[in-house]
């Protein structure tokens, strides 16, 4: 879909792109981990006999893994082997795309192309409903705090008490 140009970037929203190779880097080694990431929202275009998809919500994550597949920065050192997936290696073989060296093992390459991203489809979707699924996606919820980012996982006592401390004082206990 993505090389087909089926997907759909409306600018009346979505920001630029922003991650830098760091945080890319940090979602491929989700995907090749098998961790869970954020689900994918497309909009399906209302208009009849389109197949286009507007990417709603995950356009930094798509970003992110085309433009791993497509050798535009590597992972744990290498590049993706572009002999992994028949759309590649025609892409190579055609001249418009180059494989990048050192290749990563094509093992770890098939196991990252084979993660099963997380997409919903929003059917039927009207520019004006997109726009307010786009709104309520981004405009609620807070960060977490760096301190609860840091404590995210551990279950020691003292983590415990600070916890339960850090809840009353904010009054969510």
């Amino acid at each position: 879909q993505y090389a087909r140009g089926v997907f759909v970037v409306n600018r009346r929203y979505q920001r630029k792109l922003v991650w830098d190779v760091e945080e890319k880097q940090a979602l491929i080694d989700s995907v090749r981990n098998y961790l869970p990431i954020p689900l994918v929202l497309l909009a399906e275009d209302s208009a009849p006999g389109s197949a286009r998809l507007e990417i709603i919500d995950g356009l930094q994550r798509l970003n992110a893994i085309f433009a791993f597949i497509e050798n535009e920065f590597s992972y744990e050192g290498a590049y993706f082997d572009l002999e992994t997936l028949a759309d590649t290696k025609l892409r190579r073989d055609e001249g418009e795309l180059a494989q990048k060296t050192p290749v990563l093992d094509r093992k770890v390459c098939v196991a990252i192309v084979n993660y099963q991203l997380p997409v919903s489809t929003y059917r039927s979707a009207t520019e004006e409903s997109v726009d307010e699924v786009f709104r309520r996606i981004n405009s609620s919820g807070r960060k977490l705090s760096l301190q609860e980012i840091r404590q995210a996982g551990v279950t020691s006592d003292l983590a415990g008490l600070v916890r339960r401390i850090s809840a009353s004082i904010r009054g969510d206990a």
